[in-house]
């Protein structure tokens, strides 16, 4: 029982999850959050690639929304970096360059040593428990061949270990950067990237566990720069893709 609602905990944390209640937008209060979530979790799911154009008409068609709401939710979406707006063109999923990922990895190694050295000093054990769990969690989806769900579990991790830390801006700072990096591993990422990674994330559970905060920070560091040094970062090519599909519900469901 105690591990199934660590794993509900885990869940709420999951940005890349469809929001309940995203079917039926009627609410004028919190529509463009909906908006905002559904093309997000459909950009994290991998149901819209690199690339991808957003065409409003089209989107705001998918989800029965006008195109000015649609508009404000990609410039939302922008400035979370999921997103490209280009002059004249349009909306595209963003398509981060071999350098660009390797500054939002340099980024995350900052933040991270840090958030991993104060949360080893503090981490209570449902805390640490609520960690196991995940990355048992993530490797088992890995392990099923669900890719997107990995990088989702694994983007969980890390924003749930960062918002033990109790510090607002540095968790808002730092789920950027993750929202960013699961685009990145949607393009990148190789069938090595997560089997090399499970192995050290298992040893940084043990350093926490064990209160060596200076350790675990090192781990957390090696965790990162293996992911990072597994990615073949070689030019993608475009997949095509029914921009409607990808964002109707009914479509949704069916695939989960």
């Amino acid at each position: 029982m105690h591990s199934y609602w660590a794993f509900k905990k885990i869940q709420m944390l999951n940005f890349a999850a469809p929001l309940p209640g995203t079917d039926k937008m009627n609410d004028a209060e919190d529509i463009e959050a909906k908006i905002t979530a559904r093309i997000r979790a459909a950009i994290l799911h991998g149901r819209l690639p690199p690339r991808a154009k957003l065409t409003e008409e089209v989107v705001a068609e998918a989800l029965d929304v006008t195109r000015a709401r649609v508009r404000s939710s990609l410039h939302s979406l922008a400035v979370e970096g999921l997103v490209e707006i280009k002059r004249n063109r349009g909306a595209f999923v963003a398509s981060p360059t071999p350098l660009e990922a390797k500054a939002v990895f340099d980024a995350r190694r900052v933040i991270e040593r840090a958030t991993t050295e104060i949360v080893t000093r503090t981490i209570m054990t449902s805390q640490l428990n609520m960690l196991k769990v995940n990355l048992a969690l993530w490797e088992r989806e890995w392990m099923h061949g669900r890719r997107q769900k990995t990088i989702a579990g694994i983007g969980s991790f890390h924003m749930a270990l960062a918002n033990m830390v109790h510090n607002r801006p540095l968790a808002l700072t730092l789920e950027r950067l993750v929202l960013q990096t699961s685009l990145i591993l949607g393009l990148y990422a190789t069938s090595t990237t997560f089997s090399a990674a499970a192995v050290e994330y298992g040893i940084l559970l043990t350093l926490i566990e064990e209160g060596r905060s200076l350790a675990a920070a090192k781990a957390m560091d090696r965790c990162l720069h293996i992911i990072e040094h597994q990615l073949d970062t070689r030019p993608v090519a475009i997949r095509e893709i029914n921009l409607l599909a990808a964002l109707d519900a009914d479509s949704q469901r069916k695939a989960r």
